[in-house]
């Protein structure tokens, strides 16, 4: 499990970004296994008009991008000022040391074994390298060519990725950018309006919130428990491409960052304008005190049927009926932790029932 902690100075202590080698990297990714990336079937299919040569060099090292992505993509990512080109040459001036721990890790399994572990442990290294050589022989050399000199594997890998920019992703780039820098605006203005938390919430399921523990947290393989300060501060950075992950760098030397699916992919049915009947039947499954007083408690954090039956000195079951109404308008989500079943608003269909509602106020005379 990771755990954010913030301060009371949370609004200060947090960035926004958004990247264009990382977006590009994202989509690679999502290339590798297409079938893991529904919303993003478009693109695969674009893809398939790429050069057949190319196409068949990106296959030749996916393996830089297909499960784990390497945290040197991040370089020079919180300068708005730095194009593909800028954080492509940031990449290529990385320490050697930094860039074989980072390409190791993703050939081994980062549960049992760190990139750091391969560069700086002798006996670590060759315990590794001779289970692959007996297990994935192909594996095994490339590790080993990695930890020897990554500075061949690394040129090799940003060589394709800048002909796939130039072939495809640059034109797509200029298509997506408004679209995320959009989604950060978005998220300013809740912060500016709600508060840091309630707008946290609002980035992806994954991401757990507790504002009374001024916590934020991701279920992963591994733990850790970070303060979030002036001198730490986290950024979050918008991309299109990596739905359905959340991705997050928390390991020196590395800046803290979580990378999330920006607005633009929001569900169609939240994303389109409310119809009349879509509006009737928010507004029916708002105009009872006591679903106000749940869509007020949610605001705050996610609960469950118990913890908000308290909060409202009603039954369970008659707090399950009022959530099964507002969950029926598209009000609230669901999402199962362990035995309990947690209840969040669904921020996007809010937002949909109050753009509707302005649609009826008359325009002024010009």
């Amino acid at each position: 499990m990771i755990t954010l902690r913030f301060a009371e100075t949370a609004e200060e202590d947090i960035a926004f970004s958004v990247s264009p080698l990382l977006e590009a990297v994202h989509s690679w990714h999502v290339l590798t296994d297409p079938g893991h990336h529904a919303l993003h079937v478009p693109w695969v299919r674009r893809c398939r008009r790429l050069p057949a040569a190319l196409r068949r060099r990106m296959r030749g090292h996916d393996f830089v991008v297909a499960d784990y992505i390497p945290a040197l993509f991040e370089s020079r990512i919180g300068d708005h000022d730095a194009d593909f080109a800028d954080q492509l040459a940031a990449v290529r001036g990385l320490p050697p040391a930094l860039l074989a721990a980072e390409l190791a890790r993703t050939l081994v399994d980062t549960t049992r074994h760190t990139g750091d572990d391969l560069v700086d442990d002798r006996a670590t290294r060759d315990a590794v390298l001779t289970e692959y050589r007996n297990s994935d022989p192909s594996r095994a050399a490339r590790l080993e060519g990695i930890l020897t000199d990554p500075l061949p594997v690394l040129d090799d890998a940003l060589t394709v990725l800048e002909d796939y920019w130039d072939a495809a992703f640059a034109q797509e780039w200029e298509r997506i950018e408004p679209s995320l820098y959009e989604s950060i605006a978005r998220s300013g203005a809740r912060i500016a309006h709600h508060g840091l938390f309630p707008m946290l919430r609002t980035l992806a399921p994954q991401i757990r919130v507790d504002p009374s523990r001024r916590t934020l947290r991701l279920d992963r393989p591994h733990d850790h428990d970070i303060s979030v300060t002036r001198d730490h501060p986290v950024t979050f950075t918008a991309s299109h491409y990596v739905w359905p992950h959340v991705r997050v760098t928390c390991d020196a030397p590395w800046p803290l960052r979580i990378t999330y699916p920006a607005l633009p992919l929001a569900p169609a049915s939240t994303a389109r304008p409310a119809s009349q009947e879509d509006t009737l039947t928010a507004l029916r499954a708002l105009a009872a005190a006591p679903r106000l007083r749940i869509v007020t408690h949610l605001a705050a954090q996610s609960r469950t049927t118990q913890e908000l039956a308290s909060l409202l000195g009603l039954s369970p079951s008659v707090t399950s009926r009022h959530l099964h109404q507002l969950t029926q308008a598209g009000l609230t989500t669901t999402q199962r932790e362990g035995y309990y079943v947690l209840y969040s608003l669904a921020p996007a269909r809010l937002d949909q029932i109050a753009t509707a509602l302005t649609t009826l106020a008359p325009r002024p005379e010009v």
